[in-house]
């Protein structure tokens, strides 16, 4: 499985490999300029436009409410959240849009995992994080916590089994 991360480096990426592409949240938009579908995109809705062939795991929170619209165009949805499920949400776990993608790879047992454009350390936001950046951008206090939340749950889990 290949995970794509929209982190400074992806532009850089040449090839992705995997019999499954998941992309996370704004790579979407990279890779389908590229030719490239993904499978699965795992999203929060506020970095990525939608394309309809995909399979989208939209993580619902009280901030991306307005976003919502976009589940109409959406063909394929699974409803995640970060507080108890109920309905047909379901709760796997992560905190950033790549660390839940993660996450749900292991959780669906990948006999693999390659990361591509999953820029944890960083100094830089990847310009495709979100649709107004048109570059990379200096890395903010917050968006460095956050990452270094995602790189703790995926360094835990690749150190177990779930």
């Amino acid at each position: 499985m290949a995970l794509v991360g929209a982190g400074p480096s992806l532009e850089r990426v040449n090839e992705i490999r995997g019999d499954v592409i998941v992309s996370a949240d704004g790579a979407t938009n990279y890779l389908v300029k590229r030719g490239i579908i993904p499978d699965v995109v795992v999203t929060d809705l506020d970095g990525l436009m939608t394309f309809p062939d995909s399979m989208y795991v939209v993580h619902a929170h009280g901030d991306n409410m307005p976003l919502h619209w976009k589940l109409g165009m959406m063909r394929s949805v699974i409803g995640t959240t970060q507080v108890y499920p109920f309905g047909r949400l379901k709760l796997y776990g992560g905190f950033t849009d790549g660390d839940r993608a993660f996450v749900l790879a292991k959780t669906f047992n990948a006999r693999s995992i390659r990361l591509y454009a999953m820029d944890l350390d960083s100094d830089f936001i990847g310009m495709y994080s979100k649709p107004f950046l048109r570059e990379n951008v200096p890395m903010t206090y917050m968006k460095r916590r956050k990452l270094h939340i995602a790189k703790e749950i995926i360094h835990t889990l690749t150190r177990k089994d779930l």
